[in-house]
């Protein structure tokens, strides 16, 4: 284990921290970009040019076995044992040669064919949700948009019955809770853990049996179009339940969060919601710096494969590393003023969906969701605001890799529609 002494010390679990991490991503890429924090086990990068160059390199493996055995800490692995299997072969933790084969097999659910067959699908739930609360004069756009709404659509284009939509939901999120620097006291993290791996095994066996009627009666959603892809391949479906999970908490924790963030940050910004709404053409930039300024998966993990040199500090193999991307998006060495939310920000290359061959394969889709979700919002409640009489609840994540809100209540006049 690296020691440094004198060395600057930096948490980023303080509440203040998980409210608004942007200043202390700005301490730490000043003071110590490639920093080693000895209490939590692992390097964090914060500068742009060492982000984007260690998503791209060859020698930090995605593999990230070594991360959730850490986050157990003495308490046994084998108390994720079902967890391990099911995420052993998911894609966003292989490296290539295997990556390659998952994400080829992937692309058949992922088509610009696909993906456009599901804009009604995503139309219809934004209405019938804001149909709910449009006679109220307010709403929490959590509670009432940003969960049901990915909750209602991903569910819908597995073609996963009604009667198991619910139960897939809560496995995937006691599954994805577990998936990147959880953090909390041994209690916490037991009960974190046999939650997560319970939801493993109840997860898989209900997607088998789905493979298995779709076998016999091939549909047009996605395990459909996933198992025939397998199949003509001539790979296991039992890798299928995998890349299922991959999917649903891309779709399910990060688009949460991403609509949330999307909203505060707008709202946070009148005189630039006022622009967007004076002239909607400019969503699809909106969309972009939104994600960019406050993006809702902050961290991805790698381990070093081998012993290498990372900003001039040398890290020894088998080192797990976290790439800020959140810090990253907000680099001054990239991004003009990086601090200011600017919708018309061009160009605008930032990390939101990682980079390089494990660029996210459902970034498409996320635009899409919350991009119609935006321009639905802003036609049916156009003089939104923040509820005075209500606290914001900023933050839900005791983990990294996602951030997020837990409440956020806004009001407008139910007499517009």
């Amino acid at each position: 284990m690296p020691a440094f002494a004198n060395q600057p010390t930096y948490d980023l679990f303080a509440p203040e921290a998980l409210v608004n991490s942007y200043p202390l991503y700005k301490r730490m890429r000043s003071e110590d970009p490639v920093h080693y924090c000895e209490s939590a086990g692992y390097w964090i990068l914060t500068r742009y040019r060492d982000v984007e160059a260690a998503l791209r390199d060859e020698r930090l493996s995605s593999d990230r076995t070594a991360l959730y055995i850490n986050q157990l800490g003495s308490l046994d692995f084998n108390l994720i044992q079902n967890f391990l299997h099911l995420t052993s072969k998911m894609m966003v933790d292989k490296d290539p040669p295997q990556h390659t084969r998952l994400r080829k097999l992937a692309n058949p659910g992922f088509t610009t064919r696909a993906i456009e067959s599901w804009r009604d699908i995503i139309e219809n739930t934004t209405d019938r949700l804001l149909d709910n609360v449009q006679n109220r004069g307010g709403m929490d756009v959590v509670s009432d948009l940003s969960v049901p709404l990915p909750g209602f659509i991903l569910p819908e284009i597995f073609g996963v019955p009604e009667t198991d939509r619910a139960n897939l939901l809560e496995w995937a999120r006691d599954i994805g809770t577990f998936f990147g620097a959880a953090r909390g006291s041994t209690i916490e993290m037991e009960e974190l853990a046999r939650k997560a791996d319970k939801a493993a095994t109840q997860f898989c066996s209900l997607i088998r049996q789905l493979i298995e009627q779709r076998r016999r009666q091939p549909g047009t959603d996605m395990i459909s179009l996933l198992s025939v892809a397998y199949q003509e391949q001539g790979f296991n479906l039992e890798e299928v339940p995998s890349l299922c999970i991959e999917i649903l908490n891309a779709g399910l924790l990060s688009t949460t969060d991403l609509i949330a963030n999307g909203v505060n940050a707008l709202l946070c910004h009148p005189e630039k919601l006022q622009k967007l709404k004076k002239n909607p053409t400019l969503i699809n930039s909106a969309v972009e710096e939104i994600i960019r300024f406050d993006t809702s998966v902050p961290f991805f993990f790698r381990i070093a494969k081998q012993d290498l040199k990372i900003g001039g500090k040398e890290i020894a193999a088998g080192s797990l590393i976290a790439l800020g991307l959140g810090a990253a998006n907000h680099d001054p060495e990239k991004f003009e003023e990086p601090e200011v939310f600017d919708i018309t920000r061009t160009p605008n290359e930032h990390l939101g969906f990682g980079s390089g061959i494990h660029f996210c394969l459902g970034a498409v889709l996320a635009r899409m969701e919350l991009t119609i979700c935006l321009t639905t919002l802003l036609r049916r409640l156009p003089n939104l605001s923040f509820a005075p009489d209500k606290q914001a609840i900023p933050t839900k994540h005791s983990i990294l890799i996602l951030k997020g809100f837990d409440s956020l209540p806004v009001k407008f006049d139910a007499r517009l529609k």
